[in-house]
Formats: C-alpha cells, structure tokens, sequence
C-alpha cells in the first residue's frame, strides 16, 4: 500500500479484477527526480515543522542540529496491469487522524480544512471528490457529458496497446502525441485541502477522454508499455448536484501525489523493476523452458530406469558367499 510520511493513516491503492494489486517500488532517484517536477502546495512543510517547534525551544542556544528537511508528499510504485481487467482506486481513511489536528496551522474558516482527490489516469483527470476522515472511498469509474451532448458513466478497465515503429502523422502530430505519450502508463491521485465549501451548484459538464488505440514506438521513450488505460461508457442520467468549493492553496496546487505506473508483467521485467530472478523457479520452467524442461525430464527418466535394471542385474553381495555353518567334505584320494 501506498502511505504518505505527512498523513500515515491515509492509505492509497490500486485494486485490479477484485484484487489488490501487488506495488513495487521504484528507484530512490526515480522517484526523487519526479518529485522535484511537481509543484506542490507546501502546506506539507508546515505541518512537517509543527511538531518539531517544542524541540527547537529546547536548544535556544543552538546546541542542537538543525532539524531534518520535510520528506517530499509523494509515493511512487510500480503495478502490474492485467489487459482486459477493471480497475480502480482505493481511498481509505479509516486510520487518519482528525484533519483539524494534523493541519492546525490553516485558518479554513469554521468547517476546518477537507480533503478532496483527483484520479488522473494517462493524463485524464476524472474530477475532484470530497472524502471524509474515517470513511473508505472507491472509485472505478468517473462521469462525462453534458445536458446537450448527454451524460456518461465511463468504468475503468486496461486494455492492450499496439505499439507501431517509425511515425503514422506529420511533425505537429508526432510532437502532440509524443507530448501525450509521456502521461500513458500512469494513474495519478491528487490530494487537495479545501477549507471552505459553498452552496450547491448543478454538476459541471466534463468531455470524456480520447481513445487511443496505438502509439508510436519512438514517442515512448524507451517505456517497456504495451497496455493503456480503456473507459467502458455507458449512458446515465444527469448526476445531481455538486458545492462550490475555495481551495486553501489559490493556485490549486496538490498537497500530495501517489503515482502508479502500470505495466504487464513482461514490462515490468523490461523496466527492471523486477528481476526474473525473482520469480520461482518453477514457473520459469513452466513459462519460459517448457520444451527444454520436457527433454530434461525424459533424460533423467530413462537415466533412473537403467539404473534400476543395471541393479536387478547385478548379484547381491550376500548371493556370492557360501552359507555359514555348512561344511564340505574334502574329496577322496583316487586309487
């Protein structure tokens, strides 16, 4: 499961066909080089620090080190992806401590701050959420639409990518997918502090995503990727209404990140995140050595069996000594 140093309590994971995906976890420099490109809202630090205010009153003196540096609001895992599969998120706060305490450093007026979260899936945001202290919250599927145009129910569910070598479009077009071929592979979660929710509003329309069914080898840049994310729609009737919301952070920044990237089995042994190795040895011999195995077997078979005949051929030990406590009489001289 995917925790956060500055809310411990507050699990994220990934469930795929009913199951909770096993995470791997990335390169220390992967995920320090991906956290340096976020621009996060620092509230972060300030929580970080509060707890650390009564030790610095006990050093006014500076006998004692500076305190460490607030670690990054970001969690970066690996996860395999099943084509054809669902999906979905898992949210769970049962074990977070109350809002109010950990962020006590914001004024969020009289309701205090709240979390809300952002399901990102190659690039596609699905809409922000409000989710409560204490509760677990799902998420398999996000809505689309509009009154004109109608309105959609979009289920999560991986499905394979065919990946095409040299360019299928001109310059603009390859650099517009290269562009976007840089998210796929990835499902993000935003957390966002809301201090101040407002009256109710209708439900804001939303454009569905774009299906993309290849992409070019070169614009992958080197991502072991052969699956993509797939939205199963399916029409629905308007959803209600929704409240207006004042973000803590007036550029709406995320306060922290969990990001998974999916790959098959066989990319995740491409990426080397993890090692053949790994695996049991069996199922390699199942999967990967099927036919050798098959000769190897058939080898040591009749190995076994020739030695079983070679040993019912050869007389017992016992079988070549005389009986002990007979006795034989000497033959008489001849005449």
């Amino acid at each position: 499961m995917a925790i956060l140093t500055c809310l411990p309590g507050l699990e994220v994971t990934i469930e795929v066909d009913g199951q909770r995906a096993q995470e791997y976890d990335a390169d220390p420099n992967e995920v320090e080089s991906r956290a340096e490109e976020i621009d996060f809202h620092s509230i972060q630090q300030q929580t970080h620090h509060n707890h650390l205010r009564r030790r610095r009153r006990r050093f006014r003196f500076g006998a004692a080190s500076a305190p460490a540096p607030a670690p990054a609001p970001y969690v970066l895992k690996y996860i395999e992806a099943k084509p054809g599969k669902p999906f979905g998120f898992i949210f769970d706060m049962r074990n977070c401590p109350n809002l109010e305490d950990v962020f006590s450093s914001i004024r969020a007026g009289t309701e205090g701050p709240s979390i809300y979260y952002s399901c990102v899936l190659d690039g596609f945001s699905t809409g922000k959420k409000h989710v409560y202290s204490g509760t677990r919250d799902t998420r398999y599927s996000c809505t689309t639409g509009s009154d004109a145009a109608g309105w959609k129910k979009n289920k999560f569910r991986f499905r394979s990518l065919d990946v095409l070598e040299g360019s299928d479009g001109t310059q603009s077009q390859s650099q517009s997918q290269a562009s976007k071929a840089k998210e796929y592979g990835t499902l993000l979660v935003k957390l966002y502090l809301v201090g101040k929710r407002g009256r109710l509003v209708p439900h804001p329309g939303r454009a569905g995503p774009t299906l993309i069914d290849s992409v070019c080898e070169k614009d992958l840049k080197g991502k072991a990727l052969d699956s993509k994310v797939r939205f199963d729609s399916e029409p629905i009737a308007r959803p209600g209404p929704g409240r207006k919301r004042k973000f803590v952070d007036h550029r709406g920044r995320p306060f922290a990140v969990f990001e998974f990237r999916y790959r098959t089995m066989e990319g995740l042994y491409q990426e080397a995140v993890i090692s053949r190795r790994a695996v049991p040895t069996l199922v390699l011999k199942i999967e990967k050595f099927e036919d050798e195995q098959e000769v190897v077997d058939v080898d040591v078979e009749e190995k076994v069996k020739q030695r079983l005949i070679t040993i019912k051929q050869e007389p017992e030990e016992d079988s070549m000594r005389q009986p002990k406590g007979i006795k034989r009489e000497a033959p008489m001289p001849m005449d």
